[in-house]
């Protein structure tokens, strides 16, 4: 291993001790205000991304979004239990917040309550209704990460953040699908995160490093998919 990474999607609340990669900084993603509000001072030094809860603590995200104390705003279907109608009042309230701050739209296809799975046209909608504003997958599209690829190419304002797909896909034929999506994709719109604890950083280091190697990635190119790429992608402050 021979770099210090900028982990893109990271969860604190059980701590950093089992965390087993050399880790320079990350984005750290909080799918609840409490446990932003309790533990946000403490990871001061990292940054941070906010669960979008326009229902219940719309002020207090707008005022977090205001006073530049965030890098992103996250949009979590199957936490947040957004159905396929409930996208109205999401976008209704994005216009209300009145900003370009990123948003992180959660990908991942996990469970039984099909209602509140991503859904890929209405991020579509609302990346081409904020075309100022970034668009992060998360997880990539998860096994559907073929139809991400396919639909959201042409929409430079949507990059992808490969986290938990690169280890829970492994040993499936989606992976095949992801290695696609890295092969055909701007490098600048790629981004290495973990989704630590809930996937094993190293893991998904090494097996992101096995496919740059099969794909003669340039080791400029691989360094900043590992370090830079999400900090100039989300560069909404600087």
């Amino acid at each position: 291993m021979f770099m210090k990474v900028f982990d893109c999607h990271l969860h604190i609340e059980e701590g950093l001790d089992a965390y087993n990669v050399p880790l320079a900084n990350a984005n750290i993603i909080f799918n609840h205000v409490s446990s932003y509000k309790s533990l946000a001072e403490k990871f001061s030094p990292y940054s941070h991304s906010l669960i979008f809860d326009y229902r219940s603590n719309f002020d207090f995200v707008a005022e977090t979004v205001r006073s530049k104390k965030i890098k992103a705003l996250k949009i979590h279907s199957r936490i947040q239990r957004i159905d396929d109608d409930e996208y109205d009042k999401v976008i209704q309230h994005l216009i209300k917040l009145d900003s370009t701050i990123p948003i992180i739209y959660d990908a991942f296809y996990f469970g039984h309550e099909l209602t509140y799975q991503p859904n890929l046209k209405r991020l579509i909608e609302m990346a081409t209704r904020f075309p100022k504003s970034k668009f992060i997958v998360a997880h990539a599209g998860g096994h559907h990460v073929l139809d991400y690829f396919f639909h959201l190419r042409d929409l430079k304002n949507v990059g992808f953040d490969l986290s938990f797909s690169l280890q829970y896909l492994g040993d499936t034929s989606a992976f095949i699908d992801l290695e696609k999506l890295l092969k055909h994709t701007d490098e600048r719109r790629l981004f290495w995160g973990s989704d630590f604890p809930f996937a094993d950083p190293k893991v998904q280091f090494d097996n992101l490093m096995e496919i740059f190697l099969r794909l003669n990635y340039r080791s400029e190119s691989v360094e900043r998919v590992y370090t830079q790429n999400w900090k100039e992608f989300c560069s909404y402050y600087e």
